[in-house]
């Protein structure tokens, strides 16, 4: 079957113009009542976070004590594995000037984190999500049924998804409508839907060697996930007739985004990937965030995207099409009474005013250090002014 890849528009960080609908149609499914969970947390040290003084040590540290979420202090933050390292970045340098006790950090999938913030307003729910994909339209309009209801989104920068495989074995160019093609359960065939019958790389591209299909993506807690399903399968389903004659998004997002379950696609925890490539048979691919990547560059080597390998240039240009944007979200309802909130909890607005200092987010800053590609200086100066007038955000 041909892998010619018809035009489509630029995918990259404007994919949220064609996602919404893929988002509508998944993410109810997604939705779980993790917030019990939650109340079973034990937190240890709760603390405010106040201007440190020049003269305030450790001694001023309240002691340990074990308290319920009811009576958290300190703050409460979920969302995508991959952006731990990122909050703990930030964390860590907000304590140059507050003292902001450890928070509760859950780090289990961006939709996870976002189905537990938008579940309610209330200590026992969490104050802030670390998103490596986008709110969509279902997950907003949920929060709004749970009154949660002036969220704040804050973008901090673009990374990539990568498809990788391990250091030595075989890479060669891939594209969406290859992807598709070897991942997805049911393909066309004269016309007709069937079970993917596609063995090896050169079933779904005559371009493409002849390699077994072999393919780790991330389960349906990543946000990592949510983009490879619209940027890479829905991306590579995109303008196929058989596709496009399915008028009802209901009906063609599943035969888009559902990978086979054939034992040529294992979806695996974000977490346990890496380890899972290094494991599989020689030839296999994974998806992985680039931040991954960048922390495990001695075992893997990247594939090209059309043509374009995945690099810091390459993601800061847009030539590498297969870019996100890292964003975090925050719960007004949670701020200082003066701010709008109901004091839930004190260091919010601190956490979003480290986010956008130029230091942080802005080009050589320590979040670029870690692999995150600055945005550009008007979209930072953007960020900067929804943080300073808490603009809500609206999908």
């Amino acid at each position: 079957m041909s892998a010619t890849v018809t035009t489509m528009p630029a995918l990259g960080k404007h994919i949220e113009r064609w996602r919404g609908e893929c988002v509508a149609v998944a993410v109810r499914g997604l939705l779980m009542p993790v917030i019990a969970g939650f109340a079973l947390w034990l937190a240890a040290t709760p603390a405010s976070a106040q201007p440190k003084q020049p003269e305030a040590g450790a001694a001023d540290a309240a002691p340990p004590e074990s308290v319920d979420l009811a009576n958290r202090k300190q703050l409460l933050i979920v969302g995508a594995t991959s952006m731990k390292g990122i909050t703990d970045a930030v964390i860590n340098h907000l304590g140059d000037d507050y003292v902001l006790r450890e928070p509760i950090k859950r780090f289990e999938g961006t939709r996870v984190g976002i189905s537990a913030f938008c579940a309610g307003v209330g200590p026992e729910y969490p104050d802030i999500v670390a998103a490596a994909d986008r709110m969509g339209k279902g997950e907003y309009e949920t929060c709004l049924e749970n009154k949660v209801l002036d969220t704040i989104e804050v973008e901090i920068g673009d990374i990539a998804v990568v498809v990788v495989t391990k250091k030595g074995d075989p890479v060669f160019n891939l594209t969406p409508r290859m992807v598709y093609y070897a991942v997805a359960e049911d393909i066309p065939t004269k016309g007709e839907f069937e079970k993917n019958q596609h063995k090896s790389w050169n079933d779904a591209a005559k371009d493409a060697p002849d390699l077994p299909i072999r393919f780790i993506i991330p389960d349906k807690a990543s946000g990592t996930r949510s983009y490879f399903d619209d940027a890479f399968m829905q991306g590579g389903c995109r303008h196929v007739k058989e596709i496009d004659a399915i008028f009802a998004a209901a009906e063609r997002v599943p035969l888009c985004i559902t990978p086979r379950d054939d034992g040529r696609v294992s979806e695996v925890h974000e977490q346990q990937i890496v380890d899972a490539l290094i494991k599989a048979p020689p030839g296999s691919l994974a998806v992985v965030s680039w931040l991954v990547y960048l922390g495990n560059r001695d075992k893997l080597d990247p594939l090209p995207i059309k043509g374009v390998a995945p690099s810091h240039e390459s993601i800061a240009d847009d030539t590498y099409e297969m870019s996100q944007t890292l964003r975090y979200y925050f719960k007004r309802a949670h701020m200082r009474e003066k701010f709008g909130g109901q004091g839930v909890v004190r260091g919010i607005g601190e956490f979003m005013r480290e986010l956008v200092k130029d230091e942080t987010s802005g080009d050589d800053g320590y979040l670029e250090k870690l692999g995150v590609v600055a945005l550009e200086p008007q979209d930072r100066r953007k960020q900067q002014n929804i943080v300073r007038r808490l603009r809500r955000f609206e999908p």
